[in-house]
């Protein structure tokens, strides 16, 4: 499984899950990616057949319950929770082991929105 981190991830979470062999993008660091609407991004997302990983769960349930509403299948939604894995360099070691794990576990099912923990 492929992901990419919204831009309120840090590109640090990327690196050090790519020297996990896990191959995650981050807005962070494609210039092209940042100040993309969150519909738009999560377009591009599913072009580059990644899910994306989020703290902003509102807008994208939305647009989960969109691509349901048209019957349109995407490569999955992460959400994180500010108190589990709260902003910043603290929580950085407990969160890229979280979606390390994630990632070897597999997509949990087409179109998944997967709380993480």
């Amino acid at each position: 499984m492929k992901l990419l981190l919204d831009e309120m991830l840090s590109g640090h979470i990327a690196e050090q899950l790519r020297q996990h062999d896990r191959d995650t993008l981050a807005v962070e660091e494609s210039a092209n990616l940042r100040g993309l609407s969150d519909p738009d991004l999560f377009a591009h997302a599913q072009e580059l057949q990644r899910a994306i990983v989020t703290y902003n769960r509102e807008d994208f349930l939305a647009l989960d319950r969109e691509y349901q509403s048209r019957q349109r299948p995407h490569r999955g939604i992460v959400i994180l929770h500010p108190r589990r894995f709260p902003q910043g360099d603290a929580s950085t070691g407990k969160l890229v082991a979280a979606l390390s794990s994630f990632i070897e576990a597999g997509e949990p099912y087409p179109s998944f929105v997967h709380w993480l923990q």
